[in-house]
Protein backbone atom coordinates (compact mmCIF):
# COMPACT_ATOMS: atom_id res chain seq x y z
CA UNK A 1 0.00 0.00 0.00
CA UNK A 2 2.98 2.33 -0.26
CA UNK A 3 1.14 4.12 -3.12
CA UNK A 4 -0.80 5.95 -0.80
CA UNK A 5 1.75 7.11 1.09
CA UNK A 6 4.59 7.66 -1.19
CA UNK A 7 2.77 9.01 -4.61
CA UNK A 8 -0.18 11.23 -2.76
CA UNK A 9 -2.55 9.02 -5.00
CA UNK A 10 -4.99 12.67 -5.56
CA UNK A 11 -3.12 13.29 -8.40
CA UNK A 12 -3.52 9.56 -10.16
CA UNK A 13 -7.88 9.36 -9.27
CA UNK A 14 -9.05 9.42 -12.79
CA UNK A 15 -11.84 11.24 -11.86
CA UNK A 16 -10.91 14.66 -12.47
CA UNK A 17 -11.11 14.76 -8.25
CA UNK A 18 -8.08 15.93 -8.06
CA UNK A 19 -7.66 19.08 -10.02
CA UNK A 20 -11.15 19.88 -8.40
CA UNK A 21 -10.20 19.90 -5.05
CA UNK A 22 -7.57 22.25 -5.69
CA UNK A 23 -4.38 18.98 -5.05
CA UNK A 24 -2.13 20.48 -7.83
CA UNK A 25 1.28 20.28 -7.64
CA UNK A 26 1.85 23.98 -8.31
CA UNK A 27 4.69 26.19 -6.35
CA UNK A 28 2.60 29.62 -6.37
CA UNK A 29 -0.57 30.32 -7.81
CA UNK A 30 -3.24 33.70 -7.64
CA UNK A 31 -5.25 33.47 -4.48
CA UNK A 32 -8.31 32.48 -6.44
CA UNK A 33 -6.63 29.57 -6.97
CA UNK A 34 -4.11 27.46 -5.33
CA UNK A 35 -2.31 24.42 -5.06
CA UNK A 36 -0.61 21.96 -2.67
CA UNK A 37 1.88 19.25 -3.59
CA UNK A 38 0.08 17.05 -1.37
CA UNK A 39 3.07 14.80 -0.81
CA UNK A 40 4.93 17.35 1.48
CA UNK A 41 2.16 16.87 3.89
CA UNK A 42 3.23 14.93 6.81
CA UNK A 43 0.56 11.55 7.84
CA UNK A 44 0.02 12.32 11.55
CA UNK A 45 -1.63 9.20 13.66
CA UNK A 46 -5.20 9.48 15.18
CA UNK A 47 -5.25 6.12 16.39
CA UNK A 48 -3.34 2.69 16.02
CA UNK A 49 -3.09 1.87 12.38
CA UNK A 50 -4.88 5.21 11.17
CA UNK A 51 -2.77 8.00 9.93
CA UNK A 52 -4.50 11.52 8.25
CA UNK A 53 -3.54 14.57 6.69
CA UNK A 54 -5.46 17.33 6.47
CA UNK A 55 -4.96 19.43 2.74
CA UNK A 56 -8.14 21.70 3.11
CA UNK A 57 -9.97 23.43 6.00
CA UNK A 58 -10.19 25.84 8.45
CA UNK A 59 -6.49 24.69 9.92
CA UNK A 60 -4.95 23.09 7.16
CA UNK A 61 -2.12 24.00 4.14
CA UNK A 62 -4.87 25.00 1.99
CA UNK A 63 -6.91 27.16 3.79
CA UNK A 64 -11.04 27.01 2.89
CA UNK A 65 -14.10 28.29 5.08
CA UNK A 66 -16.30 26.47 2.73
CA UNK A 67 -15.09 22.68 3.05
CA UNK A 68 -12.19 20.33 4.54
CA UNK A 69 -10.37 17.43 2.48
CA UNK A 70 -8.48 15.04 4.76
CA UNK A 71 -6.64 11.99 3.05
CA UNK A 72 -7.42 8.84 5.72
CA UNK A 73 -4.72 5.57 5.18
CA UNK A 74 -5.99 2.76 7.42
CA UNK A 75 -3.37 0.03 7.77
CA UNK A 76 -4.61 -3.64 7.09
CA UNK A 77 -7.41 -4.63 9.82
CA UNK A 78 -7.32 -1.30 11.66
CA UNK A 79 -10.34 1.48 11.79
CA UNK A 80 -10.95 4.22 12.67
CA UNK A 81 -13.18 5.02 15.85
CA UNK A 82 -17.16 5.37 15.32
CA UNK A 83 -17.90 9.15 15.06
CA UNK A 84 -20.60 11.68 13.85
CA UNK A 85 -20.74 15.48 12.78
CA UNK A 86 -23.66 17.71 14.13
CA UNK A 87 -23.34 19.80 10.76
CA UNK A 88 -21.12 18.90 8.34
CA UNK A 89 -21.91 16.37 5.34
CA UNK A 90 -18.83 13.81 4.57
CA UNK A 91 -18.32 12.64 1.10
CA UNK A 92 -15.45 9.24 1.67
CA UNK A 93 -13.84 8.44 -1.94
CA UNK A 94 -11.92 5.53 -1.90
CA UNK A 95 -8.96 5.56 -3.78
CA UNK A 96 -6.99 2.08 -2.96
CA UNK A 97 -7.96 -0.87 -1.23
CA UNK A 98 -10.75 -2.74 0.41
CA UNK A 99 -12.90 -2.29 3.74
CA UNK A 100 -16.19 -1.52 5.72
CA UNK A 101 -17.88 1.47 6.44
CA UNK A 102 -20.04 1.11 9.10
CA UNK A 103 -23.30 3.55 8.62
CA UNK A 104 -25.24 3.63 11.92
CA UNK A 105 -24.53 0.19 12.20
CA UNK A 106 -25.13 -1.09 9.31
CA UNK A 107 -21.34 -2.11 7.50
CA UNK A 108 -20.85 -1.25 3.50
CA UNK A 109 -18.28 -3.15 2.12
CA UNK A 110 -16.02 -0.67 -0.22
CA UNK A 111 -12.89 -0.95 -2.12
CA UNK A 112 -11.23 1.39 -4.25
CA UNK A 113 -13.91 3.75 -7.06
CA UNK A 114 -16.87 3.93 -4.19
CA UNK A 115 -18.13 6.65 -3.03
CA UNK A 116 -19.75 6.97 0.28
CA UNK A 117 -22.29 10.17 1.38
CA UNK A 118 -22.42 10.52 5.22
CA UNK A 119 -25.22 12.85 6.00
CA UNK A 120 -24.58 15.06 9.58
CA UNK A 121 -25.33 13.00 12.87
CA UNK A 122 -25.06 9.63 10.84
CA UNK A 123 -22.56 7.20 12.63
CA UNK A 124 -20.04 6.38 11.19
CA UNK A 125 -16.88 4.63 10.90
CA UNK A 126 -14.17 3.08 8.01
CA UNK A 127 -12.13 -0.71 8.59
CA UNK A 128 -9.47 -1.63 6.11
CA UNK A 129 -9.61 -5.64 4.99
CA UNK A 130 -7.81 -7.86 6.88
CA UNK A 131 -5.43 -8.36 4.03
CA UNK A 132 -5.51 -4.57 2.60
CA UNK A 133 -4.49 -1.10 3.65
CA UNK A 134 -7.60 0.95 2.68
CA UNK A 135 -6.83 4.85 1.93
CA UNK A 136 -9.68 7.31 1.02
CA UNK A 137 -10.62 11.36 0.76
CA UNK A 138 -12.64 12.85 3.54
CA UNK A 139 -14.35 15.53 2.10
CA UNK A 140 -16.69 17.78 4.72
CA UNK A 141 -18.83 20.80 4.02
CA UNK A 142 -18.91 23.10 6.16
CA UNK A 143 -15.36 22.45 6.87
CA UNK A 144 -14.23 20.30 9.51
CA UNK A 145 -14.19 21.56 13.24
CA UNK A 146 -13.43 20.05 16.50
CA UNK A 147 -16.64 21.42 17.75
CA UNK A 148 -18.55 19.29 15.00
CA UNK A 149 -17.00 16.21 15.71
CA UNK A 150 -18.70 13.43 18.19
CA UNK A 151 -16.96 10.61 19.24
CA UNK A 152 -19.28 7.12 19.77
CA UNK A 153 -19.71 4.11 20.87
CA UNK A 154 -19.39 1.31 18.87
CA UNK A 155 -19.46 0.42 15.44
Amino acid sequence: MRACLKRGVGLGLGLGLGAAIGLLAVAAMPARAQGLDASRVPFVTIAPGVRMKELTGLAAPLRSARQSVALFRLDAGHGNPSSHNETSEEIFVIVAGRGVVWLDGTPHPVSAGDVVRIAPRVRHRAVAGQGDALCFYAISAPPFRPDDYHLDAGP
